[in-house]
């Protein structure tokens, strides 16, 4: 018999091309008519917005919107966010469009807008409990998943250290999942986004808190990703391909959002944070070395999801070496080698990731500082 689990989903999900000027439709079905757009400034710029905006227009639907999420953003682009809604004279809900950042600063505007509670003090697991406005999330990267979960991440631009925020609330009402407003994302984003889809997935499967339908989930992930990631990164223009990872990233959400991630994201976030690296170049670039680490305790399971991601080899021993010629592949290695994370600050980096447990618990094998400071090494090249 399975243990005791939960599962946490979103209520609605419409995945296609062109279903985000489904939005207006979709807003009267849920009673609601005074949206408030969360974003940013790239999709600002990269004409994102306008288009979302026009069906508004035509169905006599007024809204607002704030652009000013950063990316990796801190807590205060909350505060920020409810202050412009509140300026904007109210809303009825809150429609996030972008990527993860926006997506995260999205989930604690609608839970925080009403009620003035601090962001801040919101950090861990269980402390939101309620929402104060319904939430509906549309990405524009193939990648987070954050549509699909209960999690928010933030910085602290002075520490570089990173706070999850987690709690069943934040899932979101309505998710639109529309492959067009990936298209003219660039390559490396392409890259880093779909990596970490990929991650996702892996680690969801492999995680001790794994739920059935989470494996399952990763496992179709895995199914969308593998003939999709390469694809897309030679070619942005591939619709197919941009179809597959928006499927992809979205099923890994939902996989992990009912699992948990593990090692490579608690190793990733301070790297990411105190370097100010993409995430998924972090993620993309750990995990070969994470799961020569793990390989002892999942060697069925990594050899089932490699033939779920269409790899022709899927014995648990190559799988390490190809998650590393994948990254070098898709660009991600080059960058991450290009940044200057000096010897000395490992051991640093390996304490804090030995101190996420959130993350680390669910790995299904432990990982103390020295073995955490040898997989960032071996990531690095850094010898000695």
């Amino acid at each position: 018999m399975p243990n005791a689990f939960d599962n946490n989903l979103p209520r609605r999900i419409r995945f296609g091309r062109g279903v985000s000027a489904l939005a207006p439709e979709e807003l009267r079905r849920l009673g609601l008519s005074r949206p408030f757009i969360v974003t940013d400034k790239g999709v600002v710029a990269a004409g994102i917005l306008g288009r979302f905006a026009e069906p508004f227009a035509r169905a006599a639907i007024g809204h607002a919107a704030f652009d000013g999420v950063a990316p990796e953003p801190p807590f205060t682009c909350v505060a920020d966010a409810c202050r412009a809604l509140l300026g904007a004279g109210g809303a009825d809900c809150i429609i996030a469009l972008g990527g993860g950042s926006v997506m995260d600063t999205a989930k604690l505007v609608a839970a925080t807008a009403l009620d003035g509670r601090d962001a801040a003090s919101l950090a861990g697991i269980g402390k939101v409990g309620r929402r104060s406005l319904p939430l509906v999330c549309v990405p524009t990267t193939a990648g987070t998943g954050s549509e699909a979960t209960p999690v928010a991440i933030f910085s602290d631009p002075v520490s570089g250290t990173k706070s999850g925020v987690v709690d069943p609330c934040l899932v979101p009402d309505l998710v639109l999942l529309d492959p067009e407003l990936t298209d003219a994302l660039p390559p490396l984003p392409t890259a880093a986004a779909g990596m970490d889809a990929l991650i996702h997935a892996l680690e969801a499967y492999i995680a001790r808190i794994a739920t059935p339908l989470a494996r399952g989930l990763a496992l179709e992930a895995a199914h969308a990703i593998g003939p999709s990631l390469r694809p897309v990164c030679a070619d942005g223009g591939n619709q197919a391909a941009r179809d597959g990872m928006l499927l992809g990233a979205n099923l890994a959400g939902l996989a992990f959002a009912n699992s948990s991630c593990c090692a490579v994201h608690a190793l990733a976030l301070p790297l990411g944070g105190r370097f100010h690296i993409a995430h998924g170049v972090t993620t993309g670039c750990l995990a070969g070395a994470t799961m020569r680490h793990n390989l002892p305790a999942v060697g069925a399971d990594i050899e089932r999801f490699a033939g779920a991601l269409g790899w022709k080899d899927t014995r648990p021993g190559a799988f390490a070496d190809q998650l590393d010629g994948l990254a070098d592949a898709i660009g991600l290695r080059r960058a991450f080698k290009a940044t200057a994370v000096p010897p000395e600050a490992l051991s640093g980096l390996a304490a804090e990731a030995v101190r996420n447990r959130r993350l680390m618990d669910p790995n299904p094998r432990p990982i103390n500082e020295a073995e955490a400071v040898a997989i960032y090494r071996a990531a690095l090249g850094v010898n000695g």
